[in-house]
């Protein structure tokens, strides 16, 4: 028994509502099935084609795209399936960058560890090493509030298990290359370690990366 999918039953209701704005959020696109997503319907996405009736191959149905209906698809550079992005998506949707901003973070500092700076700094070695599209956003960075965090332990708590798991991911276990970005003082190269005693404590960890140690 065929059953209308979301799509279809968004265009329905924006249609019978056109002074209303409809809008469809897809997260992480490229990892999507268009097909699954839109039907075999994706033309109808363009600007031009809104309001244009087809009839619908299974269920013989008349339907349309109305013009209030908007998709914002998401998606992470870092993905590497990005590369391989349905080239029919690329040709109908607009692209935005949104790259970290840390001047969202200024004024907000931890010990002594100015957060904009630290972000900004990171993302300066990552770039370097591994390329712009795997910069580290600043949202690691916020609370649930949209504010900077200002605890140490929290801060300390992403770094630990959000951050530094991430840039181990990007070093391939070389541990050189680790140290590079957080530097010598969180990880020791030669051993192939990271450094317990100072992960463990958030005011030691804050001052380590604050000095640069």
């Amino acid at each position: 028994r065929m059953t209308d999918g979301i799509f279809k039953r968004v265009c329905r209701t924006a249609a019978r509502h056109p002074d209303s704005a409809y809008v469809l959020l897809i997260d992480e696109i490229n990892r999507g099935n268009i097909p699954k997503i839109f039907g075999e319907l994706i033309t109808l996405l363009e600007v031009d084609k809104r309001d244009t009736t087809v009839v619908l191959p299974q269920s013989g149905e008349p339907f349309s795209v109305p013009p209030n209906v908007y998709i914002v698809g998401t998606m992470n550079t870092a993905d590497r399936s990005i590369k391989l992005l349905d080239a029919a998506l690329r040709r109908r949707f607009a692209f935005i960058e949104l790259m970290p901003e840390p001047e969202k973070l200024a004024g907000a500092e931890i010990g002594g560890l100015a957060l904009d700076e630290f972000l900004d700094a990171l993302n300066t070695r990552i770039a370097k090493f591994e390329g712009r599209e795997k910069q580290i956003g600043h949202s690691y960075l916020l609370g649930p509030d949209g504010q900077a965090i200002s605890d140490a332990d929290e801060f300390s708590r992403r770094f630990r298990y959000e951050i530094l798991p991430l840039l181990q991911e990007y070093a391939y276990n070389d541990y050189s290359e680790l140290a590079r970005f957080v530097g010598p003082g969180v990880v020791d190269a030669s051993g192939k370690r990271l450094k317990s005693d100072v992960l463990e404590s958030p005011d030691v960890l804050v001052e380590v990366l604050r000095d640069g140690r």
